[in-house]
């Protein structure tokens, strides 16, 4: 369960970073309050997810959570691939 959650908590780190850079927020446009929530969003949610990961194992943990970041990294950034592809706007 822990590792779905990391895994969750990165996730949604990088879905908020690329939401917030500017070529993407052409595509998908968010309001101030929204920008603010997915900068939160960015910062919390790996912070979030170390603490999950260290309470068991310091070594073990580091490990765990840059694999689970690496994993939500790529799955996110294919993602957005799709979705912009499905949009059309991919050259």
């Amino acid at each position: 369960m822990t590792a779905f959650c990391v895994f969750f908590l990165w996730a949604i780190s990088f879905w908020a970073h690329e939401s917030l850079q500017p070529r993407t927020l052409k595509l998908f446009p968010a309001s101030n309050q929204k920008k603010k929530a997915l900068f939160c969003l960015r910062i919390v949610g790996p912070l979030l997810g170390l603490f999950l990961c260290l309470a068991r194992d310091v070594a073990y943990g580091l490990l765990y959570w840059f694999g689970l970041g690496s994993m939500a990294g790529i799955s996110i950034s294919l993602l957005m691939v799709l979705l912009k592809r499905k949009r059309g706007t991919l050259h």
